[in-house]
């Protein structure tokens, strides 16, 4: 795909913008194991892929209550309903890398446009954005619970192109996730691929669009 100026930076939110790490040991503790969050959360992006597949929707938040009970089994353990309410409430209270507010202050002051497609319904990615201080950087929340189709699907990226007026090609898509930016490859989006602790490009992506990495 030829590269160009992007119009709109699309950025991934979890991991990408937002430290998730006190909510990695807060997920390891509940269910005893240094293994906990990847188990958990991977079931949680597991099954919201199972609800793409099978066209039966549900929102990001009834996923990540569900998947907690199928995490404890697969550890061998016994949770309780009130621990799990309580465990996943912080997963909509998370503060930005120290570095993000500067970057995307820098991005916006050079006249970029910002926005945001996520996998949280429309109130909670505001709640997020704004616990975390970053709303006033982003022109236009995208939720994919307006096509009810979860990242990595071509739905989603076609939809933050429509809603924000262009052509798939004249967006950029960054996110630390490999399975983000195989999505906006198959999508036709430009991409760049932010490397963090645990994160890898899927290497069977197409080899003509693996993406600039960006440190």
């Amino acid at each position: 795909m030829k590269q160009m100026k992007p119009t709109v930076i699309l950025f991934d939110i979890k991991e990408t913008l937002l430290d998730m790490s006190l909510l990695k040991k807060k997920v390891n503790k509940f269910l005893d194991s240094k293994k906990g969050f990847r188990i958990w959360f991977g079931l949680l992006m597991q099954y919201s892929l199972v609800d793409n597949c099978t066209r039966v929707y549900h929102d990001f938040f009834t996923i990540a209550d569900t998947t907690p009970d199928m995490a404890a089994i697969a550890l061998g353990i016994t949770i309780n309903a009130e621990r799990t309410q309580e465990t996943l409430s912080k997963i909509k209270k998370q503060t930005a890398y120290p570095d993000v507010d500067e970057g995307l202050k820098f991005l916006k002051e050079a006249g970029h446009r910002l926005a945001t497609p996520i996998n949280s319904p429309p109130a909670t990615q505001s709640e997020e954005l704004q616990y975390a201080g970053l709303t006033e950087y982003f022109e236009q929340p995208l939720s994919i619970d307006a096509v009810k189709m979860y990242k990595p699907a071509n739905e989603c990226y076609q939809y933050a192109a429509n809603a924000l007026g262009l052509e798939t090609e004249d967006m950029l898509m960054e996110a630390a996730h490999g399975w983000d930016i195989a999505g906006s490859m198959a999508a036709s989006v430009q991409d760049a691929f932010i490397e963090s602790k645990g994160q890898s490009l899927y290497s069977l992506s197409p080899s003509q669009n693996i993406p600039e990495k960006i440190w």
